[in-house]
């Protein structure tokens, strides 16, 4: 099997950790009775693609950074079945999903034409629009026999165990699965690789078993339409004005041309630019003794992240800087400032803090490292004290929350409060995950701590805060899990 194609599988056993496999079981023969029982005839395959959760690196990729998410087993499954039409008809493309709240939708399109599939903008049919873009954004890649075979009817029901609005990443789940789906139904589930499917490809080594990973849904859901422009538009906002204060004091361009348009002069690329243009300079500072066993221990990229964040401490002040003090640093009137950092979307200000961010943003981007760097010792290593490494991870999590909560600004209270209590009942590391300001916290937990983590945050959070929560809603909002198979297709044979 290609490393670089959706693997194809042929038991549940290769997808989900045994702890689950059962209640998969049944769910997944559940899918396929029901398919049948819609559509009259049996699913040809099913596709899954499954939520994810950023274990670490956060409001880091935006600017060019890595983060470090892991699949998790809740998951969008598509079960699929294509009726061949005549060359040169359209494709109908027929989709229900098991959940009531979700209409069944009917809609045709060229496959030849993009630009055939329209979007629905309003009413319970707008998650088709899911399928939809991944028809519309795999059509290029297409191979031309797999266009030909492009008519006819394609069956699709779905299933979702991935919370919505939850930072668990559903809407990718449901785009991927959707990709899926048409990449098999077509032929061509072995002529576009998955870098060509999706931007990042994640991969996630099994944990040991004696630890999980406890998502728990704050309930609190961040309208970024509404406070955008004072938190995560803000936040974007900041960074760039950090990029083009700490450009200016470096003496470098960073609009770096082999980097994509979207990360031009943010933070990464003046890190690019400088060690790239200035040798020398990174020569003296290499000398800096915190630089140097950061460079022997951990590599190039980590060091000269740290080296970015004295950089930082040198030429960007702590303190909150005003529009006037900005526009009269980088020299520019009150209409190219406006231009340049103010016109993509609406922010509010009083001050900008440019230092703050601009230190969460090479942290958070060194601790991915520091954390992939501990996953692959565990991997590799002939011997390991596994505790020690969890123990690791998990301080690299828990400082990942400290910089979120303090230097980027984006917990809440709710999200506080079920780290707190995490941590105080055994987590090893806690932190929020997404974009903040509601949302999800993540925790790495010992599995014999897993029983009073999970009753602590269902007593002191759940029960406290939302005490009218059922059973299933509970589930949904608390639950442990391990890093689990990324996206496949499963066929009987």
């Amino acid at each position: 099997m290609s490393a670089d194609l959706v693997p194809k599988l042929h038991t549940l056993e290769e997808v989900y950790a045994p702890a689950s496999q059962e209640q998969e079981t049944q769910r997944w023969n559940a899918l396929q009775s029901k398919f049948s029982e819609v559509y009259g005839r049996v699913a040809d395959f099913i596709a899954r693609a499954p939520g994810r959760v950023n274990l670490i690196g956060e409001h880091v990729d935006f600017v060019g950074y890595s983060v470090f998410p892991a699949a998790i087993d809740k998951d969008i499954l598509m079960a699929a079945a294509l009726i061949p039409g005549k060359v040169g008809d359209l494709l109908q493309v027929t989709l229900h999903n098991v959940s009531p709240r979700f209409a069944t939708t009917v809609f045709a399109c060229d496959i030849h034409n993009p630009s055939s599939v329209q979007l629905t903008h309003e009413g319970n049919t707008r998650w088709a629009n899911y399928f939809k873009v991944a028809l519309q954004g795999l059509q290029p890649h297409l191979p031309s026999e797999a266009l030909s075979q492009g008519s006819g009817q394609l069956l699709v029901l779905v299933d979702g165990s991935v919370p919505p609005e939850s930072s668990l990443s559903s809407s990718a789940a449901m785009t991927i699965c959707s990709s899926i789906v048409v990449l098999t139904a077509l032929g061509a589930h072995d002529r576009v690789p998955r870098k060509e499917m999706t931007e990042v490809a994640i991969e996630s080594e099994r944990l040991n078993e004696a630890f999980a990973f406890v998502v728990s849904n704050t309930l609190v859901a961040s309208d970024k339409k509404v406070s955008g422009p004072v938190q995560y538009n803000l936040r974007v906002v900041e960074t760039r004005l950090a990029a083009a204060l700490l450009a200016q004091a470096l003496g470098v361009d960073a609009d770096v041309p082999n980097l994509k348009p979207s990360y031009r002069n943010t933070l990464r690329a003046v890190a690019d630019a400088y060690f790239a243009t200035q040798p020398k300079a990174w020569e003296t500072l290499l000398q800096s003794q915190e630089i140097k066993t950061t460079h022997d221990t951990l590599g190039n990229e980590a060091s000269q992240l740290q080296a970015m964040l004295l950089l930082v401490d040198k030429h960007i002040p702590r303190t909150g800087l005003t529009r006037e003090e900005l526009e009269n640093k980088l020299q520019l009137t009150s209409d190219a400032f406006h231009e340049k950092f103010l016109s993509a979307f609406p922010v509010r200000a009083d001050q900008f803090f440019l230092h703050a961010r601009a230190t969460h943003v090479y942290s958070e981007a060194q601790r991915v490292l520091k954390f992939k760097a501990l996953c692959d010792q565990a991997n590799t290593a002939e011997q390991i004290d596994i505790q020690a490494i969890y123990a690791k991870l998990g301080s690299l999590m828990n400082e990942s929350h400290e910089s979120l909560r303090i230097n980027y600004d984006c917990s809440c209270p709710e999200l506080n409060a079920v780290v707190e209590i995490a941590r105080k009942h055994g987590s090893l590391g806690s932190r929020l995950t997404g974009a903040g300001w509601g949302g999800c916290a993540v925790h790495l937990v010992p599995f014999d701590h897993l029983p009073s983590i999970l009753d602590a945050l269902t007593r002191e959070y759940y029960q406290a805060k939302f005490p009218n929560l059922d059973k299933e809603q509970l589930a949904n909002a608390l639950f442990a899990t391990q890093p689990a198979q990324g996206a496949c297709v499963y066929t009987e044979n």
